[in-house]
């Protein structure tokens, strides 16, 4: 039985939802195996309206993700307007932090100490990442996927998919488990209305 943190491949799903009211997410695996939800806690009905009716996506985010059976396995917080997440574990031990390099495509990936780790190289779409090692080594691909023009053009609805090629340490593969959430907090939950080019 695969899991969140076992699985080589993962597809991440949010949900059509009213632009930038909450974060939510569905992790499944290769096979369509529901293996872990994520989603924003504690956010108020009247702080879900402000937001959609504003539009205002750029606040403080923090999203726990679940596994299959409800308990809580991460938290991934991203500060009011930052480009970088933090991702720690249900009782706030921090694994590390992906944080933008830059440009919207490169991103650092560092442990707890704030030593590097990886990084994440994307396209200038910043659609198609490539996971590096310290050592320069593909060791994973992160996609946004299409997912139709209605859907892309009309909502903040998104799909990721994670692949890992190797099985790299703990806390880089934490990190690139995370990595689809964070990008889409980092880059997409902030949007003011839905970018198809993106």
């Amino acid at each position: 039985m695969s899991d969140l943190f076992s699985s080589p491949v993962l597809r991440i799903d949010q949900p059509r939802r009213v632009p930038s009211a909450k974060s939510q997410y569905k992790v499944f695996d290769a096979g369509g195996v529901l293996v872990a939800r994520a989603e924003e806690r504690e956010v108020s009905l009247r702080r879900q309206a402000w937001r959609a009716v504003m539009l205002d996506g750029g606040g403080q985010r923090t999203v726990q993700v679940e596994d299959a059976r409800g308990t809580p396995v991460l938290a991934i917080e991203r500060p009011k307007n930052a480009r970088s997440t933090w991702v720690s574990t249900p009782d706030g031990v921090l694994h590390g932090s992906i944080r933008q390099d830059r440009y919207q495509w490169l991103y650092q990936l560092l442990n707890a100490a704030e030593q590097p780790v990886g990084r994440l190289e994307g396209n200038r779409l910043a659609r198609k990442f490539k996971v590096l090692d310290t050592a320069g080594t593909h060791v994973a691909q992160v996609d946004k996927k299409w997912k139709g023009a209605a859907t892309e053009l009309l909502t903040t609805a998104d799909r990721y998919a994670v692949t890992f090629f190797h099985s790299p340490p703990d806390p880089l593969r934490i990190l690139v488990i995370a990595a689809p959430i964070a990008l889409d907090l980092i880059l997409y939950e902030g949007k003011s209305v839905p970018d198809v080019f993106a």
